[in-house]
């Protein structure tokens, strides 16, 4: 509850900080002290010291924001000479996204409001070009470098998976569509704003405190992303509990938010039994510090104006997990490969290497079929910390209606984006899959199907072929309205 019947805050819904995993925009989160303010219904509130009733609020925000995400992938390199593994550059890595947000919150009651949110993406594009930054050519990859073994005789050596020349860039699938949808509840529990009276002004006591619980579902509604579509979707449930606390006082509003997100997976993510180690996207933790400061505020019972600055800072982990990987729409460009490559390999990518006895297929023992492993733009990732800050400035100049704006910059710490376990060892299955027997010698053997994780590519999974997201730089802003009543 808050001292106007027309709302002076409401939920905001910029996505401000790196996804994941590293693959797509994060669950929105409030930005400035009103991560703590619900709209409400039946209630009754102070305005110049008057009692005013206030039947029902309602909240539309349409934004418009840009993400850019600029990166460096490096590979691991094992050295025949000083039988160490070095870390090279290969790929220069960047990210544009483009997309449009509606989003509404209606008051339900006391300090309880409902909101859901609709993205529309209108352009998410990956581009790649080498990288050849590095003072010493031999340190960075291209098709020309001799340590790569042409004829992949070698695990010693990694594969030579891009047809680039120097200077080159390869755009990626431009993506665009609806995006999925949010649905949410958030109610606070304590509101210190009830106990104003008259008699007892605010300026007299030592602020106002309030204490927020939400829940928000994001679903699967917009068409998952794959490597033969344009489409934008996760591809997943995700499920995302937060609490926040605020405390005003004459003109600052410092506040805490702590967020934990559950996803979960859809038939997007393939599940390829036992000897799988990783299958959805990792669970992840995020903290948001700030404060607002109020430079002019005039709440006259007729016409409200305000202006608002919100600085904040955040810090989020994302556990190791499996998703979208930054390297999935340069897998969808096969004429970039180079012809020697085994990226494509019989039509089925990466995932399906020869095995001695599964041919192109993975046998799936369990089910007692073999089963063709198309590639999918889907691949392991280790876990990893965001850390980053935002600017944002809100403005009502006139009655209902808010200019939102805001920018913010992250950084995102160096992780292997190809990190998927070898396996399990050995196990027998019955009929049904169920493990029966634990025969195990205490190491996984690659050339074993019974053990072998079917997502495992000795190619880039194996360590000194791996490839590493580094010198992540992340910048986002939106500018957008605020339509209240």
């Amino acid at each position: 509850m808050v001292r106007n019947n027309l709302k002076q805050w409401a939920l905001a819904a910029a996505a401000l900080a790196a996804v994941v995993a590293a693959e797509t925009i994060e669950p929105k989160h409030a930005s400035a002290a009103d991560i703590t303010d619900v709209l409400d219904a039946a209630d009754e509130v102070y305005l110049e010291d008057e009692l005013v009733g206030d039947s029902f609020d309602i909240s539309l925000k349409p934004t418009f924001k840009q993400r850019r995400e600029w990166a460096k992938l490096k590979r691991e390199y094992a050295s025949s000479d000083d039988k160490k593994v070095h870390l090279y550059n290969e790929l220069e890595y960047e990210r544009v996204i483009n997309e449009f947000d509606i989003d509404l919150e209606v008051g339900l009651f006391h300090d309880l409001s409902f909101r859901m949110s609709l993205p529309i993406v209108i352009s998410d594009q990956q581009s790649y070009r080498f990288d050849t930054s590095s003072d010493n050519p031999e340190h960075h990859i291209s098709k020309q470098n001799s340590w790569f073994s042409p004829s992949h005789t070698s695990e010693m050596y990694p594969y030579t998976f891009f047809d680039l020349n120097d200077n080159e860039t390869l755009n990626g699938t431009k993506r665009s569509g609806l995006g999925d949808m949010s649905f949410g509840i958030a109610w606070s529990p304590y509101n210190t704003e009830r106990h104003y009276i008259p008699e007892r002004p605010w300026k007299d006591e030592t602020g106002r405190s309030t204490i927020t619980l939400a829940f928000d579902y994001f679903a699967p509604t917009g068409k998952a992303r794959a490597i033969d579509n344009s489409s934008v979707g996760r591809g997943i449930h995700e499920f995302v509990f937060s609490v926040a606390a605020s405390h005003r006082f004459s003109f600052v509003d410092p506040y805490i938010g702590l967020k934990f997100g559950v996803p979960v997976g859809t038939s997007a993510f393939k599940d390829y039994g036992y000897n799988q180690k990783r299958k959805d996207p990792g669970l992840w933790g995020k903290i948001d510090m700030g404060i607002e400061f109020v430079p002019y505020e005039s709440l006259r019972k007729d016409f409200q104006r305000y202006v608002k600055i919100d600085l904040r800072g955040y810090f989020k982990y994302t556990g190791e997990g499996r998703n979208f990987s930054e390297l999935m729409d340069a897998f969808g460009q096969g004429q970039y490969f180079a012809e020697d490559s085994n990226a494509l390999a019989d039509g089925y990518g990466w995932l399906a290497e020869k095995w001695s006895n599964a041919g192109s297929n993975y046998t799936d023992l369990a089910a007692g079929r073999s089963v063709a492993l198309k590639e999918d733009g889907i691949f392991d990732y280790e876990g990893y910390a965001t850390l980053g800050g935002a600017l944002n400035l809100t403005i009502q100049p006139v009655q209902y209606v808010q200019i939102r704006a805001g920018v913010a910059v992250d950084y995102t710490q160096n992780h292997f984006i190809t990190f998927t376990s070898v396996g399990r060892d050995r196990v027998t299955f019955d009929k049904d899959g169920n493990v029966t027997e634990n025969r195990g010698d205490g190491t996984v053997t690659t050339n074993n199907i019974e053990e072998r994780n079917p997502a495992y590519s000795t190619a880039m999974d194996k360590s000194g072929s791996r490839i590493k997201r580094t010198e992540s730089l992340n910048l986002e802003w939106f500018v957008g309205l605020n339509l209240q009543y």
